[in-house]
This record gives structure tokens, sequence and C-alpha cells, in this order.
């Protein structure tokens, strides 16, 4: 084909696919999306470009089939738009263009089709499905490269507001690495260590299944205490899908000392670690704080550098304390395509 929709990820080769954009990593992958397609709350299609043998866009459309949004941090409306412009963006209303969870999107949308002219070409396919179901087109989670290429293929007509910012370290795997950074961080990764070190704890790189039973609860302890309550069985039930992703191992780094213990869980997709989500009772210590750092930082770069993996990602919260250990932030856009505005959008490629 040319271009045109397709309902499946698995009409098009997974390794040209993954090769187009890794930027939001196993979130925005061949292998996660394929997942999605499981999900009975969002029906996905995807806009493929083939030229030949050559794959040069893929892009995932979803519709949400409930009447309110399964995750509110996709809703448009508790985005902070300028006023007025997300009021129209129920999810009866809305055509999402590249991903539905995880909070991280993917653009899979090659070098050369990223101009102006080729990228918007794609739009004009995407604004004319969503006009003949009277849907905006909402763009969840970009990162800046993929927001600029839209702003310019729409001439400024999307609407954005920064959702957030995630944090990653670079260059783990150089033996150099810490040797460079700045004096500040270096200071600080030493500070950390001594604290650890007065610390008595033992830590571990294990299997999921070997923690389940603890981890999960311990998790949702921790995000209630941050004012996300959800059940242990919802935490484990996440896990268990990256579980099931052939193209995703994951592990925990555990941490326990005389009277408390943690766990951080971590993804690893193609040459990165992604920090997933971690638990961490008791209240503020000396002994929290060490167990804290070393789940959060120490653990990973360890054994990140022990397998020669050059990218941590570290995620999106906790940003002083991952600024101070070098953590260097990405920001993450959302961004809407009225009614009106995506009519018009399909009426210009006519």
């Amino acid at each position: 084909m040319a271009m045109g929709f397709t309902a499946g990820i698995a009409d098009f080769d997974q390794k040209q696919f993954d090769a187009l954009d890794v930027r939001a990593g196993a979130a925005s992958s061949y292998g996660r999306l394929r997942q999605h397609e499981e999900d009975r709350r969002w029906a996905a299609r995807y806009l493929g470009w083939v030229e030949g043998e050559v794959l040069r866009a893929v892009v995932p459309v979803y519709r949400h089939r409930m009447r309110s949004w399964a995750d509110p941090s996709y809703d448009p409306r508790a985005w902070g738009l300028p006023e007025g412009v997300s009021d129209e963006f129920t999810p009866a209303t809305s055509l999402l263009v590249g991903g539905c969870i995880d909070r991280r999107t993917g653009f899979h949308v090659e070098a050369g089709a990223r101009t102006p002219g080729e990228l918007r070409r794609i739009l004009v396919e995407l604004a004319r499905l969503a006009a003949d179901e009277d849907r905006g087109l909402v763009f969840p989670y970009l990162y800046d490269d993929a927001r600029d290429a839209l702003a310019a293929a729409t001439e400024d007509r999307v609407v954005w507001a920064e959702l957030g910012r995630e944090a990653h370290l670079y260059g783990v795997a150089d033996p150099t690495w810490e040797q460079v950074l700045p004096s500040r961080v270096r200071y600080r990764l030493r500070r950390d260590r001594r604290a650890i070190e007065d610390v008595p704890m033992t830590v571990a790189e294990e299997s999921w299944d070997d923690v389940d039973e603890w981890a999960s609860p311990l998790i949702a302890d921790h995000h209630a205490a941050k004012g996300q309550r959800e059940p242990a069985e919802f935490v484990s039930f996440r896990f268990s899908r990256w579980q099931e992703n052939p193209d995703v191992r994951l592990l925990a780094f555990t941490a326990e000392s005389a009277g408390l213990r943690g766990v951080q869980s971590v993804l690893l997709w193609g040459d990165e670690l992604e920090l997933y989500e971690i638990g961490l009772a008791g209240e503020e210590s000396d002994e929290r704080l060490a167990l804290y750092l070393n789940l959060l930082f120490h653990q990973p770069i360890r054994y990140a550098r022990s397998l020669g993996i050059d990218h941590i990602r570290l995620g999106s919260k906790a940003e002083t304390a991952k600024g101070r250990r070098g953590g260097v932030f990405a920001t993450l856009h959302g961004g809407v395509l009225g009614r009106a505005e995506t009519r018009a959008l399909a009426r210009a490629g006519s």
C-alpha cells in the first residue's frame, strides 16, 4: 500500500516500525502497542505509509469506548489548555493520535516524512477519519520534536500544553561518565554513597515473579501515600501485562534494612533501562533515604553499567532529586485540534 488504514500493527514489519522512533522507549514499541489492541476500552487503527519495501510512517489512532476517561491524565480538559479550548473533548468527540496508555507517545514517522508538506499528507488522512465521526484530534504526551513537526505541518493550529517532564541519564556505560559530570553532581553522588554505606542493607536484582506477592501491595501503599489509591491487584495486573510482552524484560531491584523494605521495578527494552514504579514503606528517616537513593539511582546505575546499557530512563517525578544527580529532562506535550479545525484540515486535502 502507499498510505492507508489498517486494524492491526501486525500488518507492519516490527523492526522497521521500532526503528522509526525510539524516543518513548518500550511504552511506544511495537510489542506494547500490540498489547493495547487487546484492551477493550480502546479501538485502535493504524495509518501506514509504505513505499516499496520501506516503511515511512505508522501512526496509531485510538477511540475511547467508555463514557468517561479510563485514565484522567488523557483527558484534555485536565491539561491546563487555554480557557475554552478543551471543553469539547470528551471520549466521544476525541481521536487520540499516537498513544492512549503509559503517558509517553512515540512518533513513528521517518525524518523525511516530517517535513511540513509530507506530514500534512498524513494529518489530512487522520483528519478525514476524525471528521467522519465528528471528532477532534488529540495528541497526548509527545516530545519536543514531534510537537514542533506537527505545529509546522498545521501552521500552528494545534493548541499545546506542557504535561510534564521526563528525566534521563545518558552515557552511563562510559567508564568516565561520572568524571565528566558537573562537580556539584559528583559531590551529590559521593554523598549518596556515604549515606548508603551508613545503613546496613541487603540488595538484589530479582525476577518479578519472586517479589510480586509482597511488592505489588508495597507499591500500592506507596501510591496511596502520594494520593493515588488503587488495589494491589491492579498493580499486579499492570505488571503482568509487561511480563507478557516478549520484547521487554521486567525485573525488580530490592533493598532491605533492619526496619524497612523497598522495591524498584525495572523494564529492559533494547539498549535502555527504565525505572517503572517504586514501593517503599516507612516514615522519613536517614534509613529510608538510604534505601530510596540506592533503589532509585545507585542500583540502577550499577546494573546498567554491568550490562553496558548507556541510557537510563528515570521517569517523570522527583525532578529535584533527579536533576541533582545528573538527570537530563525531556518535556512532554499535549495538543488538541478542535472539531471545526479538524474538518477544515480534512477538506484541505480534497
